[in-house]
Parts: C-alpha cells; structure tokens; sequence
C-alpha cells in the first residue's frame, strides 16, 4: 500500500521557520528518487526537498552539531531571489 505523500514546502523569498520531524529518506519525483526532510512549517506538516547544492551545505553543519541527525533541527530557509535557480539561505 503507498504511502500518503506529504505536500512540498514551497520556499520562497519570505524567511519561514522549519522544524525537522525524520531524519532523510528519498521519494519518487518526476526526476527520479530526490532527498527530503519531513517537516513541520506553516502549523502543517511538509516535505522539503534537500537535493540542491545550496540547502545541502547550509544544513551539513547543523546537522554535525546535532549528532550527525536531521531529526529536531529548527531553523529557517527563504531563496535568495525570485530566480528559480536562486540559492536557499539558512539561518538558525
């Protein structure tokens, strides 16, 4: 039986506070398997897709200083511009 997906955080310009619920794990997208952290933004549960340079970095010291865990990271993520391939922005 799948498993009921959950929706993707849209990130945007606009800082929005994240709190990490799993550790990674992959899913099926329409490039193939891609990385996600579940987790809760907005008072609502999401999938936030870690794939791109940009977020992986920001999140790699975050996740050494937790125990090497995803799992209860909060912190807040925008994109840098209004540009697709803009970078994500981290902070804690």
């Amino acid at each position: 039986m799948a498993e009921e997906r959950l929706p993707n955080l849209k990130v945007g310009t606009d800082w929005i506070g994240v709190e990490v619920l799993s550790e990674g794990k992959v899913i099926m997208s329409i490039r193939g398997y891609a990385p996600v952290l579940e987790v809760q933004a907005n008072g609502a549960k999401h999938v936030l897709y870690i794939s791109s340079k940009s977020i992986s970095e920001a999140l790699e010291p975050l996740r050494q200083g937790n125990g090497g865990n995803f799992k209860g990271l909060k912190f807040k993520v925008r994109k840098a511009s209004e540009d697709k391939m803009a970078p994500y922005e981290v902070e804690v």
